[in-house]
């Protein structure tokens, strides 16, 4: 698993309806057919669940999250080689220099072979995970097709999506009244279960990010994902450095507080929309 870079790319509540199931159903993901096959990613509920080879399953809540969108590996590299690789088929073409057909058949091969992978690159798409500032890359190796299903699952439970869904609505309505009654134990408690390694939590406290009993500097953290790394974690386990940076822009903004005029507008768009007012 790849750890993207912050700069590049810059909670769950409690007793809520998946709380009591949570953990057996991870156990039931990861047997399941339906997990990816070749990058070991899926889904449960509002979570996004990634099983990689011998590591223990790490479960994202999508709540936390601003927005997830998809992104593609740009293909100009690609097919700037493949323009120079023709360019120089041709050149060898006219050459009078003994080979030179040899070398314009390889050539002409080159630029296909570039040709098609830009195209491929096109085609091909990563899930970006956003959380204020803080954008996390992760590559969905099973193709554009299974990470938009992906994004189209795990996106109405971002904070910046239309509400569409019920308990989406519930949730929003909670935070909100919590916010309003200065209730900031509630955030502190959607913060509890967002990111899980195993049994493991992960959380931060006075400058430190913890998963488990293992506490790593916030700093030190950034530097891990600013160089593309994992945290290296007791037992050959990993987990993407700036996956845990996530947690960290999530403390911050529970210490900030959400945006109100965002939260209630999202709210009453989502009333007006099926007719449904607070309480009914």
């Amino acid at each position: 698993m790849n750890a993207a870079n912050p700069r590049q790319v810059a909670a769950r509540p409690a007793f809520s309806l998946y709380d009591q199931s949570l953990s057996l159903s991870f156990v039931a993901s990861v047997s399941r057919p339906g997990l990816l096959p070749r990058s070991g990613i899926g889904i449960d509920g509002p979570y996004l669940v990634i099983a990689p080879p011998g590591n223990p399953v790490i479960a994202l809540d999508s709540r936390l999250l601003d927005r997830i969108e998809l992104i593609g590996r740009s293909p100009t590299s690609a097919v700037v080689m493949s323009a120079a690789a023709a360019g120089g088929a041709v050149a060898g073409a006219l050459s009078w220099i003994p080979g030179g057909l040899l070398a314009c058949a390889g050539l002409a091969y080159l630029a296909h072979e570039r040709l098609s992978e830009a195209r491929r690159r096109s085609r091909s798409r990563d899930l970006l995970l956003a959380l204020g500032n803080l954008e996390v890359a992760l590559h969905v190796a099973d193709g554009a097709d299974a990470a938009k299903r992906l994004a189209d699952a795990l996106a109405p439970y971002t904070r910046e999506a239309p509400i569409t869904r019920p308990e989406v609505y519930e949730d929003a309505r909670r935070r909100l009244g919590a916010q309003v009654e200065g209730r900031k134990d509630r955030g502190r408690r959607e913060l509890e279960r967002g990111l899980l390694v195993g049994d493991d939590v992960v959380s931060v406290a006075d400058g430190y990010l913890s998963v488990g009993a293992v506490a790593f500097r916030v700093e030190e953290v950034r530097d891990y994902a600013v160089r593309g790394a994992n945290l290296p974690l007791p037992g050959g386990r990993l987990l993407q450095a700036a996956m845990g940076l996530l947690v960290v822009a999530a403390d911050e903004r529970t210490r900030a507080g959400e945006d109100l005029e965002a939260l209630s507008k999202r709210i009453k768009e989502y009333e007006e929309w099926t007719g449904r007012t607070a309480g009914r």
